[in-house]
Formats: structure tokens, C-alpha cells, sequence
């Protein structure tokens, strides 16, 4: 008798502690499933305004002591908080735009960390790379990314049929030459939803030649993905 009450006793154990794990395994998962939502830390952040003030260009000016060629910032695009502060700028080269990071530490030392070309030629697959100079027919940075009143209302003429996101321009970066012309811009795009976290996007607008606008497509530009120690 007492063999049995064991082996009864026993097996409500085995049975109370699965019924105990069956409950905590959705408890876990649910936890799991809300840490992934969660903004990761150390992320970057788009810049709520894009004007190269007087302290983001003493911090331009500061990094860029170590290079001999002339760059000009042109917009702030925002910063990761790190052991100090990565900033990221757009800015004008040579014969092309780019990707300017530095790392200002914690004592406002700031040291040039890569100048990445940037990449506004679209490609089958989703991506971008970096457009080849001289190529016929091919996409060329243009000589001046500010954007005009005109350039800016076809935009949102392309951009009226559009919802779940808003666009704020940055810069007119590149354009080709078609039977008509297709333009590139920097945007900072913000989905229409609670809580939503903006990002760039290279936005691309077909113009014919009549004047009318129609937007070909949108494609997230990653800044975070070039800052690298490369310079």
C-alpha cells in the first residue's frame, strides 16, 4: 500500500510541475516577443533639424583637421551615444557626396572616423551603390542638393497618393537622365503609426516630359551601416 501512495504521489508531482511550466513557457514567450519591440540602445538618431549650426560645424571643422582636401558639411543627420557621440553629416567632396563620421568623446576631442560616397544608384535587388563618373545615361550627383520651391511642391505632388508615412527633404542628391529625369532625394521618413521612430530613405521621382511627377520608389538608406574607422 505504501509502494502505491508513493507512486501516486509521485506522479501528481510530474503532473503539477508540467501544468506549472505549461503556464510560465507564454509568460516567457510574451516577454520575449515585447523585449524584441523595445528601441535597441546605443541605436542612431535621425536629427530633429539638419542646419550645420555653429557648434556642429566646430565639431566638422574639428575632425576634418586631419584631411587636406576641401569638404563642406551640408545637413547634420544625426548622432549615436556611444562612450561619447558618433555624428554623422552630409557633405559635399570633390566630385561627389557623402557620408562624413566622427566620434567626439567625452572630453569634445573628436577624431574622423570614415567618409563613405554616397550611395544613390538603385539596384534589382533592393540596395544601392555608388554611381560610376562618366556613364552614360548613368546617375550623377547633382551640383546643388539645396531643393527649390518647385522641386519641393512636385514632390509632394508625386507624394499626394502616399499614406502610412510622411517625408520631410533633406537634399536633392542625385539625378538621371531619361526620357524626362528621374531625381533622388534624402528624406526623413516617419510612419504614420504611435510611437513610430523615423529613419532615411532615398526617395525617387520620376519627372516626364510634360513637368508631371510620379514616385518610382523608396529605399531605407542605413547610415549607421557606414560608420566604420576607415578614413
Amino acid at each position: 500500500m505504501k509502494k502505491i501512495l508513493i507512486v501516486l504521489l509521485a506522479a501528481l508531482l510530474v503532473l503539477a510541475a508540467v501544468a506549472c511550466k505549461a503556464k510560465e513557457e507564454p509568460q516567457e514567450a510574451a516577454k520575449e516577443e515585447s523585449m524584441t519591440d523595445e528601441p535597441l540602445a546605443g541605436g542612431w538618431t535621425p536629427a530633429e533639424d539638419y542646419e550645420v549650426t555653429e557648434a556642429r560645424q566646430a565639431i566638422f571643422d574639428k575632425g576634418m583637421a586631419v584631411i587636406s582636401s576641401i569638404h563642406t558639411p551640408l545637413a547634420y543627420l544625426g548622432s549615436q551615444v556611444v562612450a561619447g557621440t558618433n555624428h554623422c553629416f552630409l557633405s559635399k567632396g570633390s566630385n561627389w557626396l557623402e557620408l562624413v563620421y566622427f566620434y567626439e568623446d567625452l572630453q569634445g576631442n573628436v577624431q574622423l572616423m570614415n567618409i563613405a560616397q554616397l550611395p544613390i544608384v538603385p539596384q534589382a535587388d533592393g540596395t544601392v551603390t555608388a554611381p560610376e563618373a562618366g556613364l552614360m545615361g548613368g546617375w550623377s550627383y547633382v551640383e546643388d542638393p539645396a531643393f527649390t520651391p518647385e522641386g519641393e511642391a512636385k514632390l509632394e505632388a508625386a507624394l499626394q497618393n502616399q499614406v502610412g508615412a510622411s517625408y520631410v527633404i533633406v537634399a536633392y542628391v542625385g539625378e538621371q537622365v531619361v526620357a524626362g529625369l528621374n531625381r533622388c532625394l534624402l528624406c526623413r521618413v516617419t510612419p504614420v503609426v504611435p510611437d513610430a521612430q523615423p529613419h532615411y530613405a532615398l526617395v525617387y521621382v520620376y519627372e516626364d516630359l510634360q513637368g508631371g511627377a510620379s514616385l518610382s520608389q523608396v529605399i531605407d538608406l542605413d547610415v549607421g551601416a557606414y560608420c566604420t574607422y576607415g578614413a
